[in-house]
């Protein structure tokens, strides 16, 4: 899947994350960030961070492409 937009981002981590049955507090927890940062990701609204970073990518003509299986193996890539 080719990522040009932080919405795509957060639809691909919302999906894995549910497909893995993990919840949002667990996983918002493991990486010391709130709950609502996690909502906000997961729902592509943009953040400052966000915003700068597919700025940069976009102005530089990078396409992001992840891969993953929906699966809860841990050999997977996110």
């Amino acid at each position: 899947m080719a990522v040009t937009k932080f919405q795509d981002l957060g639809a691909v981590i919302k999906a894995v994350r549910d497909s893995r049955g993990i919840r949002q507090d667990d996983l918002a927890q493991d990486l010391a960030i709130s709950r609502q940062y996690l909502q906000e990701l997961e729902k592509g609204r943009p953040n400052l961070y966000i915003t700068r970073l597919f700025r940069a990518l976009n102005t530089l003509g990078i396409t992001i492409t992840i891969s993953y299986t929906l699966s809860d193996k841990t050999d997977d890539h996110v």
